[in-house]
């Protein structure tokens, strides 16, 4: 789900301010916080896994065990770009990718932030952190999610229009924030995050689930990963957590 909005949602809860103590920080509290969307902000990505195994098992005819495996390795990509590394050339590459992008809506447009997650972006927002999505999901389907998300994301940015996670997105959320890039830092569920990062020399933090821990720390040595989003909050200096009150 991706796009360029910034929205003004405000969170159907009431909140408030309370302290909690935390864990040691490791991190200094960004200025910017990227987050990727599918298996990040929201735990779409056995849904998406689950329809590119149809798409790819009915269109080239492999088995659902290698589809499947295919794409979660490749993922962090726009879905038309797994397909040209898994079928590189192909001319049914196209006609996979509408498929796939035709039918993601219909399975992926309720899915939401858990509430842990969200009040874990009201905690940064509300110290001065500006939350971006960064998602290589189509802009429209990014638009929806954050028209819907109960957030006021500062920026949204999806695949499309020139825009791409990566390059694209960090030079326009350096533009739009006005900061410099070790004052971000980027939140992803792929390795394929962790290697924007890397090359973009962002602070990055790894979310454990679409692959395992030892994956992430294996490939970034060092770089933290959490098995939450809301454990984001553990890893940089203590400050107000907000609450749900009602």
């Amino acid at each position: 789900m991706q796009g360029t909005i910034a929205t003004n949602i405000r969170p159907n809860a009431r909140t408030s301010v309370s302290a909690s103590p935390r864990r040691g920080a490791c991190l200094p509290l960004p200025k910017a916080l990227l987050c990727d969307l599918d298996g990040t902000l929201v735990d779409t990505m056995p849904i998406l896994a689950d329809l590119a195994t149809e798409v790819m098992t009915g269109m080239y005819g492999i088995p659902r065990p290698l589809a499947r495996e295919l794409y979660l390795a490749t993922c962090g990509l726009p879905f038309v770009q797994q397909l040209e590394d898994i079928f590189p050339g192909d001319s049914r590459n196209p006609a996979a990718s509408d498929l796939f992008e035709g039918r993601k809506p219909a399975r992926c447009g309720a899915a939401r932030m858990s509430d842990d997650t969200r009040l874990a972006l009201f905690d940064l927002h509300a110290r001065g952190v500006r939350i971006a999505v960064s998602s290589n999901n189509g802009r429209e389907n990014v638009e929806a999610f954050a028209r819907l998300s109960c957030f006021p994301f500062d920026l949204v940015m999806g695949y499309g229009h020139g825009l791409a996670k990566g390059r694209p997105h960090i030079e326009l959320a350096e533009k739009t924030f006005g900061v410099d890039r070790h004052e971000m830092l980027f939140v992803g569920d792929s390795l394929h995050d962790g290697e924007i990062a890397f090359v973009a020399k962002i602070p990055f933090v790894g979310l454990a689930g679409t692959f395992a821990k030892d994956r992430f720390t294996l490939r970034f040595p060092g770089q933290p990963v959490i098995g939450h989003f809301a454990e984001i909050l553990d890893l940089v200096p203590a400050g107000s957590r907000i609450a749900a009150t009602g």
